[in-house]
């Protein structure tokens, strides 16, 4: 058994609940992204959508009605394919039910602010990759 406590089983599970999950969301954004628009529209709605599946899972957990199998291929594995949100949703609504409403106000605004952060850093890298233009091409002058 690896170190973190999971079974060669459990990690099919999670792994065949993601693979499932992605597909979903695939299949979400090709068949229903407007005509030249982006697909924010239907990765906002399967965010939402596995956010509320994977509230339901953790609080029938809570309630005794939903096993580890569940957990791991619905939760970790479906939910986590489906999103790249739920689990950020369930972080901080804990910390919230803990009490700790400065924490999870922080780490949603660390969270939003870093990841644009981010994404604007690696722009901003990848852009300075490209080759420069070669000057002598845009003249039609032979190379």
């Amino acid at each position: 058994m690896p170190a973190t406590g999971l079974t060669p089983r459990d990690l099919l599970l999670v792994a065949v609940g993601g693979a499932v999950g992605a597909s979903v969301r695939w299949g979400l954004i090709e068949t229903t992204a407007g005509p030249g628009g982006g697909p924010a529209g239907p990765v906002l709605l399967a965010n939402l959508v596995g956010c509320g599946l994977l509230g339901v899972l953790m609080g029938a957990t809570r309630g005794g009605a939903v096993g580890r199998t569940a957990r791991l291929l619905i939760g970790a594995g479906f939910c986590g394919g489906l999103t790249t949100f739920s689990t950020f949703a369930v972080e901080v609504a804990a910390a919230l039910r803990d009490g700790d409403s400065g924490g999870a106000v922080g780490y949603v605004l660390l969270s939003v602010a870093g990841g644009l952060a981010f994404f604007l850093l690696g722009r901003a890298i990848g852009g300075r990759s490209r080759p420069a233009p070669d000057p002598e091409s845009a003249t039609g002058a032979p190379c």
